[in-house]
């Protein structure tokens, strides 16, 4: 998809019936690759449809954000339509700051609590009532195809990890697949900036088009990851204290970040 195709905010009529006029800023906080816009009560995602250059598609998103609704909080769905090769996502905003941000990290120790708190409900959700699966089954044959076509962002890798090529990382992904999963519902991107703070409660869950039943590591490692880049290792290591160390494994922290470099 050429940078320029999403650049400039263009509605659809349908979403332009159902949203007041608004004055629309651009949101470059985020790595989804969709181009975002958030007005002072609504937030527009727009991205190409099809193909495997993005990790998943909008409408993926709607569909896990309706099912979230009522069990987690998340966006609620304004509107979702398809015109000319782009999809279009219109959602409610969430009033709060994403948990990346200055004034969110001034209060760690509250932070680092939320966060655990937030996971450990997201987790404990019936896995018999979520009807999407990105368990490993399905999340490495999608990253396989992802190498396959050349979309990896092979610059954008951890520094541990720099200069190795998106074709390594799958096979050694490939090599150490874990032998069993620890199955909960998970956000599935699961970075401090898709979490929205609000004084003391995390307002929303955002970014949620990869949430789905998944091991639980899936979340604790980009969780874990954000906290060391944005606050320190301690904070991060408090955060899995928090959520139960009788939970965490290790080495499965680490595969769920390599497999993170492919999405």
């Amino acid at each position: 998809m050429p940078a320029e195709a999403h650049e400039t905010l263009i509605l659809p009529p349908p979403l332009r019936r159902v949203l007041p006029a608004a004055r629309w800023e651009r949101v470059n906080v985020g790595e989804s690759g969709a181009g975002v816009w958030k007005s002072q009560k609504f937030v527009i995602k727009v991205q190409a449809r099809g193909g495997v250059q993005f990790a998943t598609s909008l409408q993926q998103e709607r569909e896990r954000l309706r099912w979230l609704a009522g069990r987690v909080p998340v966006p609620r769905v304004v509107g979702y339509e398809v015109e000319d090769g782009l999809e279009y996502l219109a959602l409610t905003r969430v009033p709060g700051l994403d948990a990346s941000h200055p004034d969110a990290l001034f209060h760690p120790d509250r932070l680092v609590n939320l966060l655990a708190r937030a996971l450990r409900e997201l987790h404990a959700l019936p896995l018999r009532e979520c009807p999407f699966n990105m368990s490993l089954s399905v999340t490495l044959p999608h990253v396989r195809e992802r190498v396959a076509a050349g979309v990896v962002d092979e610059s954008d890798f951890d520094g541990e990890r720099e200069g190795r090529t998106a074709i390594s990382v799958f096979n050694e992904l490939a090599r150490t697949r874990p032998e069993k999963e620890d199955l909960v519902v998970t956000h599935g991107d699961a970075c401090l900036p898709n979490f929205i703070v609000n004084g003391e409660f995390i307002e929303g869950l955002i970014d949620v088009g990869r949430a789905g039943i998944a091991d639980r590591h899936a979340d604790l490692a980009l969780t874990h990851r954000s906290l060391i880049r944005n606050l320190s290792p301690e904070a991060a290591e408090e955060f899995l204290d928090l959520y139960g160390r009788e939970f965490v494994d290790p080495q499965k922290l680490a595969y769920y970040r390599l497999l993170d470099e492919l999405f």
